[in-house]
């Protein structure tokens, strides 16, 4: 498979991690803190990121400056993603040690070696080169399949890597291992890799413009219909219509209520999804509690988990009583406020720092807006005046693009951020 290797990254190189405090207190403290009773907090988490996050935020800095000045940067990009990951979801802190340095060589590589993480592998038909973990690629390979679809074209190559995954048994194999983690067991926190596999498996398996990519002799519909089997009857919560990760704590199981998986499910599912009353009502519900169990996130504003509640009010919406739509019309207006004065500065430009690169930034920002019906009128779902609309939607559309050409990336997600600006009603 065409993993760092491929690129030239060291796999094995030992670092020396200067003034950095030891975590070996923090293997042996498991200690779980249950915020209300229910939300999970882990003190392995907190000690991974008092060990790491000085050098991961002058890394995250570096590369967000330089994308800014027009810097590609894909695949330390990519790498940084992992290491985000090792760093919030696990205890291998020999990996993220390899990674980190992997990441700061790949600061000095041209452009063309940069890019080279954008094509897809010739070995087994995946995306996303510099990305070591499978799941990784996964997901990084749904946005350019669907760049390829609206451009009508094909993978140059077979779509391999989807081999672990190529029947509704194999599927569920896969997944069912993911729901419970045991964090005070092994140190491993499963939430990311059951969301972007479910974000990216659902896009390749759900989404109807993929179909054609496939050869015939590939189970597609039989694959997608096994994942719709796993969600529906053995992981969403039939009392609140949600999906999220599931912990073992002290021998006991605790259920969450996770915004983003649920928001990927429902979206690639275009909200054919049972219990979709009771989703819509535990995502009014869960307003104050903090992101991924919840809405806001450090009580910052993020474009990301405000687009992730507003496409599920969109789904919700015809589910709801009146007194929900006028509790949804008051929080969407508030959204929409705090995005337009937090979320960009007066030139329209994004600000990048709450992702892990530039072009994020600005596909969630361009989505946000795009969902609310910020330039499209066809797209207000909520709006009570059928002839209300923003006074500057048009000066901010206009806006964005120039900035998007000034930046000159040229990635999946800003090529869908460019798309959504230019679609009309």
């Amino acid at each position: 498979m065409t993993t760092a290797l491929a690129f030239g990254l060291a796999m094995a190189d030992p670092v020396d991690v200067l003034a950095q405090p030891d975590v070996a207190g923090a293997r042996a403290d498991d200690t779980v803190y249950l915020v209300d009773g229910y939300l999970p907090r882990f003190s392995l988490k907190k000690a991974m990121n008092k060990r790491y996050g000085v050098a991961f935020d002058k890394l995250q800095t570096t590369i967000l400056q330089r994308q800014m000045n027009g810097e590609a940067l894909t695949c330390s990009t990519q790498i940084l993603t992992e290491a985000h990951w090792l760093i919030q979801y696990t205890n291998e802190t020999a990996r993220i040690d390899r990674r980190l340095e992997d990441l700061r060589r790949s600061l000095n590589y041209p452009a063309t070696r940069q890019r080279q993480a954008e094509l897809q592998s010739p070995e087994d038909g995946s995306w996303g080169g510099c990305y070591e973990e499978w799941f990784l690629r996964v997901h990084a390979s749904a946005d350019p399949m669907k760049v390829l679809a609206r451009q009508g074209g094909r993978p140059a190559h077979p779509l391999k890597f989807l081999e672990p995954v190529n029947t509704p048994q194999k599927v569920a194999t896969y997944l069912r291992p993911l729901l419970v983690s045991q964090v005070q067991h092994n140190g491993r926190n499963h939430r990311k890799e059951l969301n972007l596999m479910i974000a990216g498996l659902g896009q390749i398996l759900f989404l109807p413009e993929l179909a054609y990519m496939f050869d015939p002799s590939f189970p597609r519909e039989e694959i997608a219909q096994g994942l719709r089997d796993f969600m529906d009857k053995e992981w969403q919560d039939p009392e609140t219509g949600y999906w999220g990760p599931w912990y073992e704590i002290d021998g006991k199981i605790v259920k969450t209520e996770d915004l983003s998986i649920t928001f990927h499910i429902a979206s690639y599912r275009a909200g054919q999804i049972p219990r979709i009353r009771e989703m819509v009502r535990t995502t009014l519900r869960i307003r104050d509690r903090r992101y991924p169990f919840g809405w806001h996130d450090r009580g910052t504003q993020n474009n990301h988990h405000a687009y992730d509640v507003v496409r599920l009010l969109r789904l919700g919406w015809p589910h709801m009583s009146d007194e929900e739509k006028a509790n949804a019309w008051a929080e969407i207006l508030i959204m929409m406020a705090r995005a337009r004065r937090l979320s960009m500065n007066t030139l329209a430009e994004f600000d990048a720092s709450p992702y892990s690169s530039v072009d994020e930034a600005y596909y969630f920002g361009v989505s946000l807006f795009d969902e609310l019906g910020y330039f499209r009128d066809s797209k207000r779902f909520w709006a009570f005046w059928p002839t209300w609309k923003p006074d500057d939607s048009e000066e901010l559309r206009q806006k964005i693009l120039a900035n998007i050409e000034r930046l000159g990336v040229r990635t999946p997600m800003m090529h869908e951020a460019k798309r959504k600006l230019l679609a009309t009603d």
